[in-house]
């Protein structure tokens, strides 16, 4: 019951129906990535050049990276640097091939190149959190650490009717609104019992992520937006640093719609 589109975009332009954008050899650009789709994950690249991820959700990360692709599910942000190594013209976009056939593309054009764009099909799809971040176990800030449980799962409601996305049960409005003492620090413990992914999105705070899966504990890696693999869980941290009331929701907006969000209240 997701949503199917038509046309893709970069930019608000069609592949090839925008100007391309036009670099030199040696040069290193600085690009921003934004996935700005109500519910689609992306995933990005640019044949026979790599990306040098310095900054995600627009905070630094700890470890710079360089990676042959980008992943983003909806509201990511991806910083990163390209050294235009590989003289010609050549297609940035969407890797799914029937994304891209949509339009998700964009030309990159070195000077005096010439030709039709290129484009080269990866053969995998890699992208991990754990590769950005510091490794470490224990809390860094040593400061006390309040969890909350947060449990994901839908309830089908019979044919005809679209299923309620549910935290701990219950849909929003009814949701509960766990409430934040100013300064303290909390850990959300994300636990997705669903069969979708879900890009958890945290308003008007950042949040350092500590695990995501069964892998080791990380530190350092502060986002706003974390996707959350199905059958999976992930733990956030954050402090309590911006008293109001504040949203936690899952940026996947027919979930979102259908009763996937909800408010933590300051004491």
């Amino acid at each position: 019951m997701n949503p199917v589109y038509d046309v893709s975009t970069i930019n608000g332009k069609m592949l090839g129906a925008g100007d391309p954008v036009r670099v030199k050899q040696g040069e290193r650009v600085l690009i921003h990535v934004l996935n700005s789709s109500p519910t689609e994950v992306h995933w990005i690249a640019l044949p026979s050049h790599s990306f040098h991820v310095i900054s995600l959700d627009g905070n630094s990360v700890p470890q710079p990276h360089t990676v042959s692709m980008l992943r983003l599910a909806p509201a990511e942000r991806v910083s990163a640097v390209v050294e235009m190594n590989a003289p010609g013209v050549w297609v940035l976009g969407e890797v799914r091939k029937h994304v891209q056939e949509a339009g998700m593309g964009i030309v990159i054009e070195y000077a005096s190149a010439a030709g039709e764009p290129v484009w080269t099909q990866p053969n995998d799809l890699i992208w991990d959190y754990h590769q950005f971040s510091a490794l470490g176990g224990a809390n860094q800030s040593g400061d006390e650490v309040v969890p909350i449980a947060l449990d994901f799962d839908s309830k089908f409601q019979g044919h005809g009717n679209e299923e309620l996305w549910r935290i701990n049960g219950k849909s929003y409005p009814n949701t509960d609104e766990p409430i934040l003492k100013t300064g303290q620090r909390y850990r959300l413990q994300l636990k997705n019992l669903s069969a979708d992914d879900h890009p958890m999105h945290l308003h008007r705070h950042t949040f350092e992520v500590r695990k995501v899966g069964g892998t080791s504990e990380m530190h350092g890696l502060r986002k706003d937006v974390l996707l959350v693999p199905a059958k999976s869980t992930a733990e956030v941290e954050f402090v309590a640093d911006n008293p109001g009331r504040t949203l936690f929701h899952c940026h996947q907006q027919d979930h979102m719609d259908r009763g996937f969000m909800m408010v933590f209240r300051y004491a």
